[in-house]
């Protein structure tokens, strides 16, 4: 891929994802989000092997919220394949092995959705599961997706 890959929170001036409410980002966000897939300031990288590079950002005593991004080389597939194929819930169960159940629950404009995740995680760890606000938007050779997730106190019943 051309850039760094990224699962972090743009930041600007209204709040986009997390603080008083969550907002489906415009280009504004989009292009502070590359600015800070891009920055090195403030983050410290804490695992670098095969190609595979993750970095965090000092979280403030009062808050729960972690930032993360990481930057995976892809060397034999473009961006836009990559891209596609993070896209498509159907093929991800087949090969994302952690998968539980995964789907769409609401369209909110042509590049935002709201969904359902769960995976399998490893022993001592529980099973996970969010609901997500997914936002893409591709910016020239980059392919930026956004996602802002949240934990809910119960899992949702099949099929919902």
């Amino acid at each position: 891929m051309e850039k760094p890959t990224a699962s972090t929170e743009p930041q600007g001036l209204r709040p986009v994802l997390g603080r008083e409410s969550v907002q489906v980002p415009d280009d504004q966000d989009f292009q502070s989000f590359r600015s800070e897939c891009e920055a090195e300031v403030g983050w410290n990288l804490t695992y670098s092997k095969a190609g595979v590079s993750v970095w965090v950002q000092a979280v403030e005593m009062d808050r729960t919220l972690h930032k993360i991004k990481c930057r995976m080389e892809c060397r034999d597939v473009p961006a836009e394949t990559l891209y596609d194929v993070l896209h498509d819930i159907e093929y991800r169960k087949k090969w994302d092995s952690n998968v539980i159940e995964t789907f769409d629950i609401a369209r909110l404009t042509v590049n935002a959705d709201v969904g359902y995740y769960s995976w399998r995680c490893p022993k001592p760890l529980k099973n996970r599961d969010v609901i997500t606000l997914r936002s893409w938007l591709p910016m020239g050779a980059d392919y930026i997706i956004m996602n802002y997730s949240v934990k809910h106190p119960a899992p949702y019943p099949s099929g919902w």
